[in-house]
């Protein structure tokens, strides 16, 4: 992911800024779209939610969150192997695996979870009086929703999704692209599953796949692509091995004593 990876970045980037720009200012234009958009969805569930597809799309749902551990649990083992064996070879780099570890803390945790969902008060669609429930319905860039906590910008679960393209970039090309190809589909997935569940607007899901998608580009460049910032490869291994060292340090400290042979001299018979 290192080699010829500058040119596929600056349109990606160009591509996220672009598509947050229009999206920002057609939904900012025409708010009304958000309710369009989740009143016929929610119709469309309210007519079909036993068919084939709800049932499918309500599994792809549910296993989302054992998804997510799968792809970041190798880049959690990379380290931790890095940590006890640093001598050993590791499932991957210490680049990789910090590369999907953080894009994942800093993408959907903490920007998404922690903070947009946390600070930005939009009501889900269930709980606005157009759908039933008691909560006034504001466009995306009104911060004066009367939600509490895990409000409705932006779309957590989507955000989740979006970030799998972080270990499928890990990939060896030949499966980057399929990987890349099956995350756009899963995403597409979850996104649509979240507005049928009346738990998102449309404009939530695509600013949760922006954001998610710009974090990502941070990470990767930070690691791999801005040549005056991007840490050796020595650099990244060190602290886990130090750590691992310090580990060894302390156990072998805790255990001598019992080891060490006694240093009182045996009484004469």
């Amino acid at each position: 992911m290192v080699k010829g990876t500058g040119p596929v970045a600056r349109i990606s980037f160009i591509a996220l800024v672009a598509l947050g720009i229009l999206t920002g200012a057609i939904f900012a234009i025409a708010p009304a779209i958000d309710l369009r958009v989740a009143s016929y969805l929610l119709a469309v569930a309210a007519q079909n939610h036993a068919s084939p597809f709800f049932r499918f799309a309500a599994f792809v749902r549910d296993v989302g969150p054992f998804v997510v551990t799968a792809a970041v649990a190798p880049a959690a083992a990379a380290l931790i192997m890095r940590v006890m064996r640093s001598r050993q070879p590791a499932l991957m780099s210490s680049r990789a695996a910090l590369f999907v570890i953080l894009s994942l803390v800093l993408g959907p945790g903490l920007l998404v979870n922690g903070v947009l969902k946390e600070t930005w008060p939009r009501p889900r669609p269930g709980s606005i009086a157009e759908f039933g429930g008691d909560l006034e319905f504001k466009p995306w860039w009104d911060p004066r929703g009367g939600c509490d906590s895990n409000c409705s910008f932006v779309s957590g679960e989507t955000s989740s999704a979006t970030w799998l393209a972080a270990p499928a970039l890990v990939l060896p090309a030949p499966w980057r692209y399929l990987a890349l190809s099956g995350v756009a589909i899963y995403t597409t997935l979850i996104a649509l599953a979240r507005l049928l569940a009346g738990g998102h607007f449309l404009s939530d899901v695509i600013f949760a796949v922006i954001f998610t998608g710009l974090m990502i580009w941070g990470v990767h460049g930070y690691l791999y692509r801005w040549k005056s910032m991007r840490p050796q490869e020595r650099t990244l291994d060190m602290p886990f091995e130090r750590t691992g060292e310090a580990i060894s340090r302390l156990f072998g400290a805790t255990a001598s004593p019992r080891n060490a042979p006694s240093d009182k001299s045996t009484p004469p018979a």
